[in-house]
């Protein structure tokens, strides 16, 4: 009983906030339709911006109407399934590839590598450069995506770490290109970075991605304190 008391007194403040300031909303079932209406809107956006709000309107009324609908079971899965792996697919692949070439047309101190990584150097940093996959960078990072939403960084006045073959292949690549104490911007298309499969609920297939990176120090593959050095000695933790 008491676990259903504390439900209802939770959907109440829903209800209400919902409510707050819109007149159209008087009741408790538009309130609840409004909820559920945000919900969807905002699942909708994230899964693809493009989609035709009206037509995804229309269907959800023929379902409330009860009214014979357009497509079946299996039909909605296939369309859904070549939709989600092969189309949106390639229209990422296609702005990505529309979003790296303007970036490197807009700036003219944007270099391009072989493996097609674009990057800006900041400042430079000193001689002490990563050149080895186990070599380990502490750094302070942001990641967003190509239209600008953050979706990882470090936390704010701290440092991590993270050894160079254990990160995206466009990220190890760029940070090789600054030493300790450089600042550096990548713009990492997504055959270096998440590729066709994107990192579910994050970061899009076939979607190109931006980093911001410091680089505070490095850590080499033959220094004691690196865990792939065969001398490894783990720091003793005071009792």
């Amino acid at each position: 009983m008491k676990r259903i008391l504390i439900l209802t007194a939770a959907a109440a403040v829903v209800f209400a906030s919902c409510g707050k300031g819109t007149a159209s909303l008087k009741t408790q079932e538009d309130s609840v339709a409004y909820a559920i209406g945000l919900t969807w809107g905002k699942s909708l956006r994230s899964i693809d911006s493009t989609l035709n709000v009206n037509v995804f309107s229309s269907a959800v009324k023929s379902v409330m109407d009860n009214k014979e609908p357009a497509f079946s079971e299996e039909e909605c899965n296939n369309i859904v399934m070549g939709y989600f792996t092969i189309t949106k697919p390639a229209k990422n692949k296609e702005a990505s590839e529309k979003f790296l070439a303007e970036v490197e047309k807009n700036n003219k101190n944007v270099k391009k590598t072989e493996s097609g990584l674009l990057y800006e150097i900041i400042e430079p940093g000193n001689d002490v450069k990563a050149v080895d996959p186990a070599d380990i960078v502490k750094v302070k990072y942001v990641g967003t995506r190509k239209n600008g939403t953050q979706f990882d960084a470090s936390q704010e006045g701290d440092t991590v770490q993270f050894a160079l073959n254990s990160v995206i292949p466009g990220w190890a690549e760029g940070i090789k290109l600054i030493g300790k104490g450089g600042k550096i911007k990548l713009w990492i298309p997504s055959d270096l970075a998440y590729g066709q499969q994107g990192y579910p609920q994050v970061i899009d297939p076939n979607e190109a991605i931006v980093f911001d990176v410091e680089l505070y120090d490095v850590v080499p593959v033959d220094s004691v304190a690196n865990p792939a050095n065969p001398n490894y000695k783990a720091p003793v933790q005071e009792k």
